[in-house]
Formats: C-alpha cells, sequence, structure tokens
C-alpha cells in the first residue's frame, strides 16, 4: 500500500511539472521537430523518415482503436 501511494505521489508530481512547464516543453518540441525536418530535407531523406513516421502513427491509432 505505501509502495502504490509513493509511485502515485510521484507520478502526479512529475505530472504536475510537466503540465506547468507546458509552454516551454511545447517550444522545445516545436524547435527540434523543425530542426530534424530541416536536416532530414537536407540529406534527402524526408520522404522515408515521413513514411517511418506515418507506420508508427498507424500501428499507435490502430492498437487504440
Amino acid at each position: 500500500m505505501m509502495t502504490s501511494t509513493l509511485a502515485l505521489l510521484i507520478l502526479f508530481g512529475s505530472a504536475l511539472l510537466v503540465l506547468s512547464y507546458l509552454r516551454v516543453v511545447v517550444q522545445d518540441t516545436c524547435s527540434m521537430l523543425a530542426r530534424c525536418a530541416g536536416r532530414a530535407r537536407d540529406s534527402g531523406q524526408m520522404i522515408s523518415r515521413g513514411a517511418f513516421v506515418t507506420l508508427w502513427f498507424l500501428i499507435f491509432f490502430l492498437s487504440f482503436y
């Protein structure tokens, strides 16, 4: 019982920290995605990486529905 309570407290604390810095997390994620897309475009791997990302989105989507 104590372990479950501790685990839930850590989970809620982590979620609270992420939510309190949500704007920063979104900004960092957007800048990282823009940099990765620019590198993929420059190296000519945009189509293969796009197909890979689409495959993973399809896998996750089908696993939930």
